[in-house]
């Protein structure tokens, strides 16, 4: 059986994997899906919040497990597992980018989406007036992150989402070949994702060589395909 470590992406939380987290511990696996600070329910001011403290926490949670973990990252918590792999490569079994932002040393977030600069992803993004948070415009929301997922669900997300500390897409990423570079790495690439479009991360994958499963849905498969997510997750573990 494996530990699944479960990082959200940008203004969202840990409720994000709510149904993932059962599926996958009906089947034995333990599963932690923490909030990022300031992030979900966690009180942190979200202007206060850098990547440091994001790689910290993931971090901790790490040293406190026995075994290796699947590190798992959606949207823009590839940031973040990125760099933890840098941090922690010891303790990780496999990285995996679930339509995920996948930086290349030296990088930011920003500069990743950069890449194709005019999508709906970054033309939404609303930054709060002292520039150190950002939301996107609510009219915006269901076509760019719950195209496929059902109203209830789409309804009961957008009622959670909170201001994204913009520091986490604006600080510069350092990988090196013999930490970040020597974890198995994955990535689970959406087909229909209007928020990170395939052509982005096929990009993406061709810069930062991973494994690639493909899975033909929008950027939230934890709500619209949640069965076969967990099973694609279970096949990394095993491999």
């Amino acid at each position: 059986m494996a530990t699944f470590l479960l990082i959200h992406g940008a203004c969202t939380g840990g409720w994000i994997w709510e149904k993932m987290v059962p599926l996958l511990q009906a089947n034995g696996h333990k599963v932690c899906a923490p909030d990022m600070p300031g992030m979900g329910k966690d009180d942190t001011p979200p202007a206060n919040v850098t990547l440091a403290d994001n790689v910290e926490k993931v971090s901790r949670l790490l040293d406190k497990m026995e075994e290796q973990v699947v590190l798992v990252g959606h949207s823009l918590g590839g940031i973040t597992i990125s760099a933890v792999a840098e941090a922690r490569r010891r303790k990780l079994k496999a990285l995996v980018y679930l339509c995920a932002l996948l930086p290349t040393s030296g990088k930011t977030g920003r500069d990743m989406t950069s890449l194709e600069p005019d999508t709906m992803f970054r033309l939404s993004r609303q930054v709060s007036p002292d520039g150190l948070t950002y939301t996107f415009s609510r009219d915006k929301l269901p076509t760019l992150f719950y195209a496929d997922v059902s109203p209830e669900d789409r309804y009961t997300a957008m009622e959670r989402l909170r201001p994204q500390p913009i520091s986490i897409s604006t600080t510069p990423v350092t990988l090196t070949e013999d930490r970040f570079g020597s974890v198995p790495r994955w990535y689970i690439e959406c087909t229909h994702d209007n928020a990170v479009r395939i052509k982005l991360q096929r990009l993406m994958v061709k810069m930062t060589p991973s494994k690639v499963i493909t899975m033909e849905c929008g950027h939230s498969p934890f709500f619209s395909n949640a069965e076969e997510l967990a099973e694609h997750l279970e096949a990394i573990a095993r491999s």
